[in-house]
């Protein structure tokens, strides 16, 4: 039987993109997936344009969950988890959006891994505003193992974060969290430290498989950037402290 895999989507004030993010993800090749959008108190119209895409889309599940931390998709994402059936989940930013055989090659990617892989990222394709191909085109991390991943974390993010990949079992058993009440939006870069801690190894698949990433200045990773908090600096002093760096 094929993987069942979930497409979270959790939106904040995505109305100029939402629409074509939602879409990306119902038209998959892939036959055994489920669509989950969260709204977290959007202040514009993008619950209205959600709404009507449930309208002519019954099987998209449609949820809401408050707004609690800046620039963090915690509230949502735990919300669509616990609807969520599939054995592997992955979170689809709402400014971005997927080619129709990208969860198809995703799940390959676990079929030929035997079970082995519970969390993998892939390159993402940087567009602008207008979908056009920016920055260089693909960014793909790579490293050969936990160790060198390890050393890495401490340079700076070595994950493509909306590309990854989870085991939903990992969630379960608590080891895939946000710690957003402490982190922000920089959550996910703690999480990658906690995984590694655990001994999960995130597979960095070399080739990109479809993922659309759109870059632009109300996007949260700016917003982070623009902290008076360094929370990445906070975090990595965190971890060199726990692991002796």
């Amino acid at each position: 039987m094929k993987t069942k895999i979930s497409i979270i989507i959790p939106c904040y004030n995505a109305e100029r993109w939402i629409s074509q993010c939602i879409n990306s993800a119902l038209n998959q090749s892939y036959d055994n997936c489920e669509v989950i959008v969260v709204d977290n108190e959007s202040t514009d119209k993008s619950f209205s344009i959600i709404q009507s895409i449930k309208e002519n889309n019954q099987d998209l599940i449609v949820s809401t969950a408050p707004n609690l931390y800046k620039h963090s998709w915690t509230e949502p994402v735990e919300e669509a988890l616990s609807l969520s059936n599939g054995e592997y989940f992955t979170i689809l930013g709402a400014d971005d959006y997927i080619k129709e055989d990208y969860v198809e090659k995703i799940a390959g990617i676990l079929e030929k891994s035997g079970g082995k892989i519970e969390v993998f990222q892939t390159p993402i394709l940087g567009v602008d505003s207008d979908n056009v191909i920016v920055n260089g085109g693909q960014k793909a991390h790579s490293y050969k193992n936990m160790t060198d991943f390890k050393e890495k974390l401490f340079m700076g993010c070595p994950v493509n974060t909306p590309t990854v990949v989870y085991k939903k079992q990992l969630h379960s058993d608590g080891l895939v969290f946000w710690d957003s009440e402490n982190y922000l939006g920089a959550a996910d870069y703690n999480l990658y430290f906690n995984l590694a801690d655990n001994n999960k190894f995130i597979y960095p698949f070399p080739e990109w498989v479809g993922y659309c990433y759109r870059w632009h200045p109300g996007q949260s990773t700016w917003g982070m950037h623009r902290e008076n908090i360094k929370f990445d600096e906070k975090i990595k002093d965190y971890w060199r402290d726990k692991w002796q760096k």
